[in-house]
């Protein structure tokens, strides 16, 4: 990626192009959108490091390497030698040992409350059903579990502020992807125990779960990443000052249709004849609407809300977090890795070999359409990204309420 005069990796913007109101320059010091078709932004510079946004921030020494000065690539002290996890269980030069220790021990108790449960949820019966502890210690678990990921990832963001300004010094993705999972766990079972969210529309309660999954998306962003500093919304894609020109957006809304219409169409020809291989079929992850409220609510969840949650997460902070790391090639393979796995877990069968082969089909399905939303996100930004992603889900829509008329 090219870089503008005067503008290169450790850059710091002179004063008051890139604080924060207290004096303090925020860490991610780099241009954070192509404003070509912007003059005022442009003029400006967006002054964080780097010329195109994002910039190529892997540094000549690669993304592990050392340099000749012995500083790790991210412009911290090397780690001294020893076996691979030596330094795990050491509290020696740690910024914060409490917070890393409370992280490392709410973990084995979230842990263990989470197989004292999984025992007495295995030895129920239809006569003998999970009872009232058994539901309790599942949700201290997940509680127990959220909160020990949330110290990690505060631990993280501590323990990263040293790093060069051009990397990233936010919590890894897979934490935070743990504190979302965990957390709208327990609040999606808490809100279903106090009788908010009962609702006998599955397609109305695949809208809350996808709502609040989104919240959850946006709300661990903005706490661990935006307040700590360590992106903010322009890095991670967004336009600036959540403005972006009438063109600019019209092309990214047609880049994004334009790849991902094709892209449906070869996934869906190539995931047929996995299929036959393999002898499994794709999970449903849709209910099937059976009334107008239903195709609402079917609509909103998966063509509009999802699209957002999901490419805020994957592609605005871990393929931008990654990126700053590793450079484009490793953190666009690693984000498209990420993408596929996480959507297997929802994967359910009635014995472990067809769930094996539908989680494999999953994967490899999902594999090509996350690689060509991380390459929209890498050339556009977000809004082409999203575009992408609702095309792709608004196809399976139309599809799914296509097969629903004709059965009826």
């Amino acid at each position: 990626m090219s870089e503008g005069p005067g503008q290169g990796p450790d850059t710091v913007p002179p004063a008051g192009s890139g604080e924060d109101g207290s004096g303090r320059v925020r860490p991610d010091l780099r241009v954070v959108g192509r404003h070509g078709d912007d003059p005022d932004r442009s003029a400006a510079g967006e002054v964080s490091g780097g010329g195109d946004w994002p910039p190529d921030a892997a540094g000549s020494t690669g993304a592990a390497g050392l340099a000749a000065d012995g500083l790790t690539s991210d412009g911290a002290a090397a780690p001294p030698h020893g076996p691979p996890g030596a330094g795990i269980f050491s509290l020696e030069g740690r910024p914060a040992p409490g917070l890393y220790v409370a992280a490392w021990l709410l973990a084995v108790v979230g842990i263990g409350l989470f197989v004292v449960a999984g025992a007495a949820a295995s030895s129920a019966s239809a006569s003998n059903p999970v009872g009232p502890a058994g539901v309790a210690l599942f949700f201290g678990a997940f509680t127990v579990l959220t909160v020990s990921l949330a110290s990690a990832a505060g631990y993280q963001v501590l323990a990263r502020a040293d790093r060069r300004a051009d990397r990233y010094r936010g919590p890894s993705p897979l934490i935070l992807l743990g504190i979302v999972i965990f957390g709208v766990t327990v609040v999606v079972g808490l809100l279903s125990a106090a009788g908010l969210i009962a609702p006998e529309s599955q397609s109305i309660g695949a809208l809350v779960d996808v709502a609040l999954t989104t919240l959850a998306y946006l709300a661990a962003i903005w706490l661990f990443v935006v307040r700590t500093h360590a992106l903010d919304w322009p890095a991670m894609g967004w336009p600036a000052g959540w403005r972006i020109p009438p063109g600019r957006f019209a092309g990214d809304l047609m880049s994004g249709v334009a790849m991902m219409v094709p892209t449906y169409f070869v996934t869906i020809l190539v995931g047929g004849v996995i299929a036959s291989l393999l002898g499994a079929q794709l999970p449903g992850v849709l209910p099937a609407p059976r009334t107008p409220i239903d195709t609402v609510a079917t609509v909103l969840a998966a063509v509009v809300i999802a699209p957002i949650g999901e490419e805020s997460f994957f592609r605005g902070l871990a393929l931008t977090a990654w990126w700053r790391d590793l450079g484009l090639r490793s953190a666009l393979l690693r984000a498209t890795v990420f993408f596929a796995i996480v959507h297997i877990l929802n994967v359910t069968a009635s014995n472990a070999g067809d769930g094996l082969r539908m989680a494999a089909l999953q994967f490899i399905v999902i594999l090509p359409v996350g690689y060509v939303l991380g390459w929209l996100f890498s050339q556009r930004g977000i809004v082409a990204s999203i575009a992408g992603h609702m095309t792709f889900n608004g196809i399976s829509v139309v599809l799914l309420l296509t097969a629903a008329t004709i059965q009826r």
